[in-house]
């Protein structure tokens, strides 16, 4: 019966979390099927945000401000950016596999690809937190998945586009908050919280990844 619904279609009916009110799951067709999606309400919260995480599951921030149907038409404008992450977490199934164009000898044929990824993200979420940063750079990082300068100079390991993409992305805005808080006060993580909510999780499943 789902699979012949039209494209752009969506289940009125949401199931609503019995522990967090504010938080619960809609439904979005993509790929040629129906898939869920969580609506987190935060209340500090100024735009809406979507990501889609390494699980596969996809989650939208927004304030209590936006009403629904708009929440929906940001979704939907966002499913072909959607359908491309979908599809790259399934390839992505094991993302340190030894191939040809992930191992370390490889980093200048992966240079152009990698900095194009970095500056895509940082395109995302840089208009949220209202920042501008100067010069961008991929390399190789002996520790550190990225770095911010004293001069506004973003640095990223170059194999950060080979991370889940939600590790990718808490990389990208840990950077990009560092342009407004250089250090890493309560203020700091309560500006990375705004659009990673869940960014003590997804820390901790950043050290599994060594650079």
């Amino acid at each position: 019966m789902e699979r012949n619904l039209p494209e752009k279609v969506e289940v009125s009916k949401s199931m609503y979390s019995v522990a967090n009110p504010h938080r619960f799951v809609k439904w979005i067709y993509v790929l040629h099927m129906l898939h869920p999606y969580t609506l987190r309400r935060i209340k500090r919260s100024r735009r809406m945000t979507l990501s889609v995480k390494s699980n596969a599951s996809i989650v939208v921030t927004a304030p209590f401000r936006i009403s629904k149907r708009d929440i929906d038409a940001f979704v939907f404008a966002q499913k072909q950016w959607i359908d491309t992450m979908l599809i790259r977490q399934k390839e992505r199934a094991e993302p340190w596999e030894e191939r040809d164009d992930v191992r370390q000898e490889t980093f200048h044929s992966c240079k152009a690809r990698s900095l194009k990824f970095v500056r895509n993200r940082l395109a995302h979420y840089a208009p949220y937190y209202d920042v501008v940063y100067q010069r961008v750079s991929v390399k190789e990082m002996s520790s550190r998945w990225g770095s911010c300068s004293h001069e506004g100079n973003l640095s990223f390991h170059w194999r950060l586009m080979f991370l889940p993409i939600d590790l990718a992305d808490y990389v990208i805005v840990h950077e990009l908050c560092h342009l407004k808080e250089l250090n890493h006060s309560p203020r700091f993580w309560r500006l990375v919280g705004e659009t990673v909510p869940d960014w003590k999780q997804v820390r901790k499943l950043l050290k599994a990844y060594v650079p």
